[in-house]
């Protein structure tokens, strides 16, 4: 039987839920099998880091080569079989977003004492994650807070969490109630002129000159905006009529 981190919490290794750092033994067709050390004991736990849980690369990316004695960063999202305390073995993700919020909380101190929350999270591993984030308490800077002097707290988070083979970048987004401006936030690093929200569906325009970056390489910008901000996202040049777009946006999806 395999229990999983959405399990009651009462039954599972204390270890779900945490950041660990997986050292690879082997590999084979089911994923990578690691030692994990417990974070309480230093005990050498047996773990699974499944090959679809590894990586989450752009279509035609070639995935990277784990071999014995590299190690990855992973979140512990459930366990599996074993008959007694110890014996099951660890089932770990390098994918999963809650990996990055775990991360990220490390290295900003005003996460951790709930000055700034995280409010939502969309990510493809291995190559980029937009952070949408909130202050709780007036007068704090949450974007601010988790970039850090000299963009020191993001640069900690992103290297830590490739360490080994990745090179995830890392965007961190001001949250807003207003989906509008949530949208416009969550297009960074494009200047957005216009946004038009309708249901699940959203026209944004930018300057022509900014029309690839908006989109991103094989639409990763817009993509991750929409993932963010709960939206279908189609990107069209500044001038452009937004309510037409969007009627032809619905007719074809």
């Amino acid at each position: 039987m395999v229990r999983t981190i959405l399990s009651d919490l009462g039954l599972e290794s204390p270890l779900v839920g945490t950041t660990v750092t997986a050292h690879i033994k082997s590999s084979g067709p089911d994923g990578f099998r690691c030692t994990v050390y417990d974070v309480a004991t230093l005990l050498p736990r047996e773990a699974l880091l499944p090959r679809a849980d590894a990586y989450d690369l752009p279509e035609g990316a070639a995935a990277p080569e784990l071999v014995p004695g590299d190690t990855v960063i992973a979140l512990v999202v459930g366990v599996s079989g074993g008959e007694e305390e110890g014996t099951e073995r660890l089932l770990l993700s390098a994918t999963a977003p809650e990996l990055v919020e775990r991360i990220l909380a490390g290295f900003v101190d005003e996460i951790l004492r709930g000055k700034v929350v995280i409010k939502a999270v969309a990510r493809v591993a291995g190559t980029k994650t937009k952070i949408a984030v909130a202050p709780t308490t007036k007068g704090v800077d949450a974007r601010g807070a988790c970039i850090g002097r000299g963009a020191c707290r993001l640069k900690g988070a992103e290297r830590l969490l490739n360490r080994g083979y990745g090179r995830e970048r890392l965007e961190i987004i001001e949250y807003s109630s207003d989906p509008v401006t949530f949208l416009t936030n969550a297009m960074n690093p494009v200047q957005v002129t216009e946004v038009l929200v309708q249901g699940g569906d959203a026209i944004v325009a930018v300057e022509g000159h900014q029309l690839s970056g908006g989109i991103g390489e094989g639409g990763l910008n817009a993509q991750l905006a929409g993932r963010l901000t709960g939206h279908y996202v189609r990107v069209v040049k500044a001038g452009t009529d937004l309510r037409a777009a969007l009627d032809r946006s619905a007719a074809t999806g």
